[in-house]
């Protein structure tokens, strides 16, 4: 079976210091070149009141913190066991599985600016199936 084109998004925004989303997007995308994760079926999210929030589905839980943690390592946040929660679905659109990788950043300044969203495109040929 040929290898199909798989797209997800993970977005995540963070209390960034008032500046340039263009500036935050720049500092994100070189953050991000070269990381790799395995998508799946596993909602792991992470959130701290005041500082911001991320979402990614990974292959396990595991996977899903790792990609959670690279997020707050550029941030420099270090993650409490509280501010983690976990969901596993069984609908396949959600838990496909592959590999993907950062094909764009954007930035963008709140409503009434900070916090800004950090918006990151992902692509990725879609392992088997």
């Amino acid at each position: 079976m040929g290898r199909s084109r798989l797209e997800k998004k993970l977005s995540y925004y963070f209390n960034y210091p008032q500046g340039s989303a263009d500036a935050a997007a720049l500092a994100v995308a070189d953050h991000w070149e070269g990381f790799e994760w395995v998508t799946g079926p596993v909602m792991v999210f992470w959130k701290r009141p005041g500082v911001g929030s991320v979402q990614v589905w990974a292959v396990s839980v595991e996977e899903g913190m790792g990609v959670i943690g690279h997020a707050l390592a550029h941030r420099g946040i270090e993650p409490k066991e509280r501010e983690w929660r976990t969901a596993v679905v069984t609908n396949p659109r959600f838990g496909k599985v592959a590999t993907v990788r950062a094909t764009s950043v954007a930035a963008r300044s709140g409503s009434s600016g900070p916090p800004n969203t950090v918006i990151l495109d992902v692509a990725a040929q879609a392992n088997g199936n």
